[in-house]
């Protein structure tokens, strides 16, 4: 069983829709088509996955540019501007480059070498964030309540990135401001940020990342050496900063004004700086490493820039927009190092029950897909059945509740409520890696979700597997919630009879979430495989309340396009030793 949505479009727009199409195909550097690639339109707000052959089309399309957007998990990002006009079908070809193809270059060595030696280490501590009263009558109403956070230590970026890094880095330059390679880079957006950071990373064996909100402020208080300025190094904001009023309507060479008291240039004024968090209210309660809301569409911004008033270019002051806009006043600087731990202690009963509650799964081989035992209702892609070795693993007992993905995730997007004990549902792909790195950042654990492979050996009860058709039992009433059962909703985790592992609910209930592309099965011997490095969809296996008792078989595979969730669809964890 396949279900897999390929085609994402937005709310309703009038616009004049003609019967012109842009299509394409992308390759790599040799020449070769890329399948599974996303090719977005953001200007339509509608993408596509390339074919088998690496083509893909967009019909009836808007009149005017368009900026197309591919993306890979094995290839650099690859951006490409066309414009649909009258009388013209586009035509396309984009070349992508493979991530492993571009290695260390020793020309820029110098320049990613000063960059790391710029780094200024920042004490951990903690401070009050938001409104403080020397922001006086200048706060705004999302800078409150003022909070307590206690943020662990980190190394921040001396001034802010440069032109000169950008261009070592991507190799070219995005910025309006030009003619000094010690310009901060700007107009560049939440989302090229995200690329720099990837590609940096891969140069130099390192973990930048973007600063958190929490971090940011902090730094530009000052940290522990704070003497509580307005501005970052001084009350007196011609000191420290380039803004409306000195600014002469452009961006300035970094490290010309006065640092604040870390050493830090230019935290107030000359660009706004992309944080990582997403934008939203503060909470008054006290917080430990914080990253922000689980959720929301504008990504953080600080600190002001050459072109705004004085007031908006204090230590406390918040901007939100869309992560994928660029603007003149608009750059960044860097953090190195891993996103610390959050640590809570009132959350550690749950998370420790979750941890408690990994089952030990031997490793073994095994015979995957449809085996004798799925009789008639084994579906094209089960076939053809192949041997698979695997290594020991930990699983999840049961499915993640949703009292497990509020602790962590401070909401519950589950359409199904009432008992905290539910299993989490209404999350794609994308939420349940977001999930994870946070679970694993409060927790210093390594949670990831099963391989396909993991997914089944499990199911199957591993080891002790006796070759039942479902999870547990050839009779499917003793062991799942599905469509005849179910009463139409989910139920609490750990109700039916567990398989032979004591691994609960593999069959029915939600559907379950694997790290896996899908794709056909190879008939050839596998030791741990973890799928394709790219495809239509990621797997899901289990199925769920509102299916039928064939799709809930150990063998029956199903996808799913990773952005998108459902009221059946959840996950549980593999946790590494």
């Amino acid at each position: 069983m396949l279900l897999v949505a390929m085609l994402a479009t937005g709310g309703c727009r009038l616009v004049d829709f003609h019967e012109f199409s842009i299509s394409g195909r992308v390759v790599d550097a040799d020449g070769k088509p890329i399948s599974g690639v996303t090719v977005k339109v953001s200007e339509d707000n509608t993408e596509a996955v390339t074919a088998a052959n690496g083509t893909f089309a967009f019909n009836k399309m808007a009149l005017g540019m368009k900026t197309l957007t591919c993306s890979h998990t094995a290839y650099w990002i690859q951006q490409e501007y066309v414009e649909v006009r009258h009388l013209y079908n586009v035509q396309v070809d984009i070349v992508m480059q493979r991530i492993a193809d571009e290695g260390p270059d020793p020309e820029l060595d110098p320049v990613l070498e000063a960059l790391a030696e710029s780094m200024v280490f920042v004490e951990g501590g903690t401070f009050q964030m938001g409104a403080t009263k020397e922001q006086g009558s200048d706060a705004e109403a999302d800078e409150k309540p003022v909070h307590s956070v206690t943020l662990s230590d980190f190394y921040i970026g001396k001034y802010e990135v440069t032109e000169a890094q950008w261009k070592a880095v991507m190799g070219s330059n995005p910025s309006n401001f030009t003619g000094d390679d010690n310009l901060p880079v700007e107009q560049v957006s939440w989302e090229d940020v995200q690329e720099f950071i990837q590609k940096l990373n891969a140069k130099t064996g390192k973990t930048y990342r973007l600063p958190t909100e929490a971090e940011w402020e902090y730094a530009a208080r000052g940290g522990k050496k704070s003497q509580g300025y307005k501005y970052a190094g001084s009350n007196s904001i011609d000191k420290v900063a380039w803004y409306g009023d000195n600014g002469d309507y452009k961006t300035h060479p970094v490290g010309q004004k006065q640092p604040n008291e870390l050493g830090l240039y230019d935290m107030s004024g000359n660009v706004w700086e992309w944080c990582e968090d997403r934008y939203g209210s503060y909470s008054s309660s006290a917080q430990t490493n914080p990253t922000g809301p689980s959720s929301g569409s504008y990504r953080v911004l600080r600190g002001g820039s050459w072109y705004d008033y004085a007031r908006h270019c204090r230590v406390a002051i918040r901007d939100g927009i869309n992560p994928s806009a660029r603007n003149i006043s608009n750059g960044f600087r860097l953090v190195d190092g891993e996103l610390p731990p959050q640590e809570d202690p009132e959350l550690d009963p749950v998370l420790e029950a979750l941890a408690e509650s990994m089952v030990f799964v031997e490793g073994g081989t095994f015979q995957m897909g449809a085996t004798s035992e799925q009789g008639s209702d084994v579906q094209d892609d089960e076939k053809p059945v192949h041997s698979v070795t695997l290594s020991d693993f930990y699983m999840g007992k049961y499915e993640v509740t949703q009292e497990q993905w509020k602790v962590v995730m401070g909401s519950n997007p589950s359409y199904f409520t009432g008992d905290d004990n539910l299993p989490v549902e209404q999350v794609s792909w994308e939420d349940v890696q977001e999930f994870i790195q946070k679970l694993n950042a409060k927790t210093g654990k390594t949670y990831r979700l099963p391989t396909e492979a993991e997914w089944e050996y499990a199911a199957r009860g591993g080891n002790q597997s006796q070759g039942y058709k479902y999870a547990g039992s050839n009779t499917f009433e003793e062991v799942a919630w599905y469509e005849d059962n179910s009463g139409g909703k989910t139920h609490p985790v750990g109700q039916k009879q567990p398989n032979e592992l004591g691994l609960y609910d593999m069959s029915g209930n939600v559907e379950e979430w694997c790290q896996d592309w899908y794709e056909s099965y190879d008939s050839s011997a596998q030791t741990n495989p973890t799928g394709p490095s790219s495809g239509l969809g990621r797997v899901l296996r289990g199925s769920g309340w509102s299916s039928l008792a064939r799709y809930c078989r150990v063998a029956c595979r199903n996808a799913y396009n990773p952005s998108d969730g459902g009221y059946d669809l959840g996950f549980r964890l593999v946790l590494l030793p």
